[in-house]
């Protein structure tokens, strides 16, 4: 009987090296640099960002003062804040902006629209109502028509026709789909008619102190200062 044969035992396998995983390449210099520049960028844009708002509401200092001019062009109109950080400046009146519109010598007249009630309703029960129905009409009359003319309606500044302008622009934008169904159609109207009740808000400490408004009538104009008249007949006023 022959003797078995004994195999060999088959070499080690050997330790696998290290180094990147198989199908992977390691990523180029090049590319991590854009990486890290981008990064630094990104980063560099919020921090500026953060202290130029931060300048914008603190109190007036000598570095606010000094870099005013680059402030200004960076936060407004698109970063404008309507508060200050330390001295909150809430409003404290009521304003309700009524408008109507006609053509040419009064000949249609519409009824008043309360513009103030669109946006109202538009932000009634809406968890993320938009800048412009909260801010747009307001502004246009606090910060725009009534801080570039006086009681008498005359302008007092080289603003106050681009803000009067501003003003009938809005308007003119919420009442032109509505008036044609009073009469005026959109393409007709040639003139139009403000008219702004203000309401103090009662103070704290009596909330339900009646506050006696004041309204005030900003009179008919027509709607461009270009709008061509026709001239009207004798005994055609404005109602």
């Amino acid at each position: 009987m022959s003797e078995p044969i004994e195999e060999s035992a088959p070499p080690p396998t050997p330790a696998p090296t290290a180094g990147p995983p198989l199908g992977t390449h390691p990523r180029p210099w090049w590319s991590r640099l854009v990486l890290a520049v981008s990064v630094l960028a990104i980063a560099g844009t919020a921090l500026y960002h953060l202290g130029i708002t931060f300048l914008t509401n603190s109190p007036e200092n000598t570095v606010s003062t000094r870099f005013a001019e680059p402030i200004s062009k960076w936060v407004y109109p698109w970063f404008e804040q309507n508060w200050r950080l330390f001295a909150p400046n809430p409003m404290s009146q009521n304003f309700t902006i009524e408008t109507r519109v006609a053509t040419d010598c009064y000949q249609q007249v519409t009824p008043w629209y309360n513009l103030s009630q669109m946006d109202y309703d538009t932000i009634l029960h809406n968890p993320f109502p938009g800048h412009t129905e909260q801010n747009e009409l307001r502004r246009a009359w606090t910060d725009g028509y009534s801080t570039t003319h006086d009681q008498s309606d005359v302008g007092t500044t080289g603003r106050a026709e681009m803000m009067r302008q501003y003003l009938v622009n809005i308007a003119l934008e919420r009442v032109r789909p509505l008036s044609g169904k009073d009469g005026v159609a959109a393409a007709g109207i040639t003139n139009i008619e403000f008219r702004v009740t203000t309401t103090d808000i009662p103070p704290a400490d009596a909330p339900h102190q009646v506050q006696q408004p004041s309204v005030h009538i900003i009179p008919w104009r027509q709607i461009s200062p270009d709008a061509v008249s026709y001239g009207c007949p004798n005994g055609s006023v404005a109602p």
